[in-house]
C-alpha cells in the first residue's frame, strides 16, 4: 500500500514520533472527543498509542494514520485499520477526530479512503467496525459506507455494536 492517501480535503500518512504533541492536543486529551473512547489520556497514553501504530505499520502495512487537513496542514484526527483482537481474524476500521473538527464530513471522507485501500491494495475480503451504541455520529458514518450491524461484541472492556462490510457489498461508500 502506498501512503500518503490523499482525498479532496484530507491526507493520511504514517505516524511519525514528531506527531505526538499535536495528536495529544487535538484528540487524545480532548474530553469530548474521547468521551466514548475510554476517556482522555495522559501524554504517556498518547505516546503508547502512537508507538503502537508505528509498530503495526511496519509489521502489517496498515495501522491508524494521522488525518491531515490539506488546506492548513493541521492534524485533525486519525483513521485506519487495526486487528480487532491480536491474531485476528477481524480487521477493523477506526476513526476519531478532535471535537472541533466534527460535523465537516471528515470521518466519512477518511473512512471511505481507508476502505478503498482495504479492499484495493490490501486485498481484504471483509472489514469490521465497532462503536458504542451512544455514538450516533459513528453509526451514521458506518451506515453511509454500507456497513451492516451484526450484533454486539464485548471489546476493550465495553459492549460495542459490531458492524461488517464485505468486499462484494462495498460500493465505494
Amino acid at each position: 500500500m502506498s501512503l500518503p492517501i490523499v482525498t479532496e480535503r484530507l491526507a493520511l500518512r504514517p505516524y511519525q514520533v514528531t506527531d505526538l504533541a499535536e495528536l495529544h492536543a487535538v484528540l487524545y486529551s480532548d474530553d469530548e472527543a474521547m468521551a466514548l473512547l475510554g476517556g482522555p489520556r495522559e501524554l504517556a497514553g498518547t505516546r503508547a498509542a502512537l508507538e503502537r501504530s508505528i509498530r503495526q505499520q511496519r509489521a502489517d502495512g496498515y495501522s491508524f494514520w494521522p488525518v491531515i487537513e490539506r488546506t492548513t496542514g493541521s492534524l485533525v484526527g486519525e483513521a485506519g485499520l487495526f486487528p480487532l483482537s491480536p491474531g485476528g481474524p477481524d480487521i477493523s476500521l477506526g476513526y476519531a477526530f478532535g471535537a472541533r473538527y466534527w460535523g465537516r464530513g471528515y470521518a466519512t471522507e477518511a473512512a471511505r479512503a481507508v476502505l478503498g485501500e482495504a479492499f484495493g491494495a490490501l486485498g481484504l475480503e471483509r472489514v469490521v467496525a465497532i462503536t458504542r451504541e451512544a455514538n450516533l455520529g459513528s453509526r451514521n458514518v458506518l451506515r453511509k459506507l454500507g456497513f451492516r450491524m451484526d450484533g454486539c461484541r464485548h471489546v476493550w472492556g465495553a459492549e460495542q455494536l459490531y458492524f461488517v462490510l464485505e468486499r462484494d457489498e462495498y460500493n465505494g461508500g
